[in-house]
């Protein structure tokens, strides 16, 4: 199959030194136009993602390769840790795909904080296309949304400092720089609307703004190819589920030769279209946003919503599948708004004197009781509530 292995056999091999450990990985590439060396290099970064995915390092560059490997083809993948050394153990060739099987030495880094043990939801919309004019070619018209769908899956796969509550079933576009506006009586934006849906912290939102299809001007990778080159250009931006305030954008651009014939309509919920070397690209990149969205929320604070007040205690939105237990304190925040001197809606926060000790835990709620006082009765429904440090 030549499509980029989603899952690699992953094997930890204890080093003696305690700085480093050694990570076997596989990784494939489809070979295009013949090429080997390029289908190597490319197979060999596929399985460095992997075992980066699989650690939780990510890479800021490759200090030393063995045996001269990518020698001239360095890259970088940001990260906190680094990749001391890199063996290329074996590669064979199945059905025109190149399958290398590596080793790497990961040092990964010491820094930690104190949310980084909790998990923060997450809830995607679908990513519409900007131009659905650049579509004709493939009449790929549906791609944004099942590109939206791939990282989906991608991210509830993937285990790290967050976890995907829903795909929202619609395609919905909100500008990285919009002012948070109101939507209805309950005075909350968008972003806060479609996480209160899913009972999520925080909203992710794609866009695809460029899939265009042209003959290339000059090499790709320094060979020559016949097909035609397609773009796929998107930006994702995350926002705040709580305040409606957007926290995280980042725009990624890839290419790849378009291999299917002109007339030839391509439906890219299939496996023909991701098993090609233009799906395979995107494949990539989903990656990667699913790798740069973990380094993000890792040591964002984990926060939630009072959903219920009593005389006894509060009931909050949060509970064991966040990584909370029994015992572990919470700080209340009052959200409020305001318009500074230039018309700038801004968010603001008050916190409440009252700290709360969990009680209680369920799955997805749990109850808390005042630790040192009765409650207050400023403490309402809609309350925002965070892991105390």
């Amino acid at each position: 199959m030549k499509a980029i292995a989603l899952l690699s056999c992953l094997l930890l091999t204890i080093s003696t030194n305690v700085a480093a450990q050694w990570y076997d990985a596989k990784g494939r590439a489809p070979i295009v136009n013949g090429d080997e060396d390029i289908a190597r290099n490319m197979a060999v970064q596929d399985a460095i993602k992997h075992t980066l995915l699989f650690t939780g390092a990510q890479v800021n560059s490759i200090s030393q390769l063995s045996n001269g490997l990518l020698s001239s083809d360095r890259f970088e993948v940001r990260s906190s840790g680094s990749v001391r050394d890199l063996l290329l153990i074996s590669e064979e060739i199945v059905d025109d795909t190149m399958i290398v099987h590596i080793r790497a030495d990961i040092v990964a880094s010491k820094t930690s904080c104190h949310a980084s043990n909790t998990k923060k939801y997450v809830a995607l919309t679908k990513f519409p296309l900007r131009n659905r004019q650049q579509a004709v070619v493939g009449g790929i018209f549906e791609l944004g949304s099942e590109a939206a769908y791939q990282l989906f899956e991608q991210m509830s796969s993937f285990n790290g400092s967050y976890g995907v509550s829903q795909l929202l079933p619609i395609n919905q576009v909100i500008a990285p720089n919009y002012q948070p506006f109101v939507t209805d009586q309950s005075n909350m934006s968008a972003p806060q609307l479609l996480a209160a849906q899913t009972d999520s912290q925080y909203l992710l939102s794609g866009e695809v703004k460029d899939v265009s299809i042209a003959r290339p001007t000059s090499k790709w990778f320094g060979i020559a190819n016949n097909n035609p080159l397609r773009q796929y250009i998107a930006t994702y931006t995350l926002f705040d589920g709580l305040t409606g305030e957007k926290v995280w954008h980042k725009r990624y651009t890839t290419q790849a030769p378009w291999t299917f014939d002109q007339r030839e309509k391509i439906d890219p919920a299939t496996q023909e279209f991701w098993s090609n070397v233009y799906g395979e690209s995107i494949t990539n990149q989903l990656k990667q946003v699913t790798n740069d969205l973990n380094i993000f929320l890792q040591c964002q604070n984990l926060r939630g919503q009072v959903i219920k007040v009593n005389d006894r205690f509060v009931t909050v939105n949060l509970g064991k599948r966040h990584g909370l237990m029994v015992g572990n304190e919470l700080m209340v925040h009052h959200a409020t708004q305001f318009t500074d001197d230039r018309g700038i809606l801004r968010q603001s926060t008050q916190v409440n004197p009252t700290t709360l000790v969990i009680k209680t835990l369920y799955d997805n709620h749990l109850e808390a009781e005042a630790k040192d006082s009765p409650l207050y009765g400023d403490i309402q429904n809609d309350a925002i509530v965070s892991l105390k440090p």
